[in-house]
Formats: C-alpha cells, structure tokens, sequence
C-alpha cells in the first residue's frame, strides 16, 4: 500500500511539472511585443512608411514581428499564415496568377508592364549524372492581364545536390537568371542563364564564379544584394572569402569582391580600401552603390562605393548617439537611397537612417518595448518602405 502511494506521489509531481512547462510555453508563445519610435534627431517622416522585419529572442524564445511606427504585429514561433505585404499586394492585384505560387523573392521578377515567376527544378539531389532538369516559367502580360506558362530544359547535365535562383534580371526580352549551383562535395558554381522570352527557349548557360574549399582553407560565399528586391538590379555584388578552417573562430585570410554587371554579363573585381577586407562586419546594396559597414564602441563606419563610375566616396564616421552594447552590423538595410543600422543598447535599440549618396544623417531614434522588464534581442532582416 505505501509503494502504491508513492506511485500516486510520484505520477503527481511529473504531472503537474509537465503542466507547468506547457503553461509557461503557451504563455511564452502568446507574447505580443509592441515596439515604439522615440526620436533623437531628424525627421519623423523617414519612419511614417517604414516596415521593419525582425526576430526577437526572449527567454530562449524566438518570435518574428513586423514593426511599424503605430503598430507591431507579433507572428509567434509558427508564422507560416502570414502573407509579406508585398506579396499581399501581389496577391491583390493578381490574385489568379498568384495562386499557388510561393513567397521566395528571389524567384521573381516585376517590372511596370509585366511581372515573372521563375519555378527553379526541384529535387536535382536524386538525379543522376546527364539526367536533363527544366525551369517552369510564368510570365504575366500586366496591359491584358494574360499569362503565358512554358518550360525550358537546361542543357547542363551535372550532378547538383540542389541549385537557386539568386536574381532575375530583364534585359531586351532576355530573362537572366544568376544561379548557385552546390554539389555533393559542397563546391559551388555560379552561373548566369539566359532566356529568350519571346522565343521561349534557351540561349546560353555562362559559368561566373566557383567556390571550391580545401582541407585546410576554407571558402564561403557571400551575397550583398537584397533577398527582397523583385525590381530590376543592374549589378549583383557577392565576395568569395577564404578563411582559416583549422581555427574555431572566424578568421578571414582574404576576402575577394566582384560585381556582375546584368546587362553586360561582364565580372568585375572590386578594390577594397585598405583595412575593410577584414574590418567589415556586414555590407548591402542600393542601386548603383556597394556599402560596407562596420561597428565600433563609439562609431559607425560606412564607406560607399559609386559602382557605375568605379569609385570610392570619402567615408562616413557617425557616432552613436547612445552607448551600444554589442558593436555588430548584422542588423542593416537599403532602399530607395537610404541606408538603415540597428544596434543594440543596454536596454532598446537605436535605430540610425542615412542619405546614401550625401552620406548625411535623416534619422536618428530609439527603438523600445514597453516589456521594460524583460531582457530581449532582436535580429532585423529586413527593412522598407510601403507606398501610402
């Protein structure tokens, strides 16, 4: 009788420690976060039609939210109904064409008299040596409203674990594709391929760049585009860096910079100032300029560079307005001409927008939730504008 009612003690404790967890889950996974602008310089209006995408880590906890200047929308571990607007804008205006599609940016292409999605082939991992693999092409003519679906069969036949459309270009009828290609071995190859849309066939398969690791050296490959961009990008910049692989921590041998110009095809080395090469933490792209960025305790480092004219501009040192605690530039962005930096303080984030050309400060505030009590990071992947 009393191991009987040790059992009944015991079943009781796991019982109610089991409880205790998933209500403490369940409260966890019900935070709502609600995120506020408080400006220390500039104007106001640079932040009325920002959107800011990010992930928030609190007490081993992670949420994605989208943050505006008068709302916060907190989307929970499992986020896989919520549409991006920009998609929902899509969705909206072409609902049919849009039907069963997915929400991989990199996979279209719109422009103001048409709009492209590009299907890369999926499961190339169980094809074998000369098996054929094809692209399935949506083209959506946006004056009638009416779409044309054809397929395009590649005349590579290399074995691929998987492969990914990194940017899609229009240039005189001709889609371009620039491609990352990775094999079983974990080499990579980048290519550009070229579609007559018109003809709706193959024109060319150019192999660009190749990323091949050693057993002592190793190389990865970094692209400095945005991931959301669907408009037409003349230049795509991307780095091959070669690293210690011997060593636990990062350590960076030399890091190599080129820029595909998408209209010429043409590859060209970009020159990086003294220092940058191992002093960048992160960098993007806007338009016609390459920026890289870099955090110290008491600055930001910015340096751009004028890829049409093939030139640096003088750099830009901005303080921090108040004292960070982490000197790391993984949180930045461009669009429309304007550079966003986020670093993080003892308590908030301060968030810092600038004109990239002139290289002047528009805005400078403190990004605060009212959760004041509890400790949380936040990672930003994404920053942009919606048109009112």
């Amino acid at each position: 009788m009393k191991k009987y009612w040790q059992l009944l003690v015991i079943a009781g404790i796991i019982a109610a420690t089991i409880s205790v967890h998933y209500i403490q889950v369940a409260s966890a996974t019900k935070q709502n976060y609600n995120f506020t602008f408080e400006n220390i310089s500039g104007d106001d209006k640079y932040i009325d039609s920002l959107v800011i995408e990010a992930n928030v880590e609190n007490r081993m906890m992670h949420h994605s939210v989208v943050i505006k200047k008068d709302e916060t929308m907190t989307l929970g571990r499992y986020h896989y109904r919520y549409i991006p607007e920009q998609f929902q804008q899509m969705i909206d205006k072409h609902k049919n064409f849009m039907r069963g599609k997915g929400f991989n940016t990199n996979n279209y292409f719109e422009d103001d008299t048409k709009l492209i999605y590009v299907e890369e082939p999926s499961g190339t991992w169980e094809l074998s040596e000369g098996d054929p693999y094809s692209y399935h092409i949506d083209l959506l003519d946006k004056a009638n409203n009416k779409k044309v679906s054809f397929e395009v069969q590649s005349e590579m036949k290399n074995k691929l674990n998987w492969m990914s459309i990194i940017n899609i270009a229009v240039v005189n009828n001709e889609m371009k594709l620039f491609e990352r290609h990775v094999k079983n071995n974990g080499d990579e190859e980048f290519y550009v391929v070229i579609i007559d849309l018109k003809k709706q066939q193959l024109l060319s398969e150019s192999l660009i760049d190749t990323v091949t690791s050693g057993e002592n050296i190793g190389k990865s490959f970094e692209l400095y585009n945005s991931y959301y961009n669907l408009a037409q990008e003349k230049y795509n910049v991307y780095a091959l860096t070669s690293y210690d692989a011997k060593k636990e921590e990062f350590n960076i041998i030399s890091r190599k910079v080129s820029v595909l110009n998408m209209e010429t095809n043409e590859v060209s080395p970009i020159q990086l100032p003294e220092g940058v090469e191992y002093e960048m933490q992160s960098a993007v792209v806007d338009n016609n300029y390459f920026i890289p960025v870099y955090i110290t305790d008491t600055d930001t480092m910015i340096y751009r560079y004028n890829i049409g004219q093939q030139r640096w501009l003088d750099p830009i040192s901005v303080p921090h307005p108040v004292a960070i605690t982490k000197p790391l530039s993984n949180n930045i962005g461009a669009q429309n001409g304007k550079l966003y930096v986020m670093n993080e303080t003892e308590k908030d984030n301060i968030l810092q927008i600038f004109d990239i050309e002139s290289g002047t400060t528009l805005y400078e505030g403190i990004l605060s939730t009212k959760n004041e009590n509890e400790n949380y990071h936040i990672w930003a992947s994404r920053f942009y504008e919606i048109a009112e």
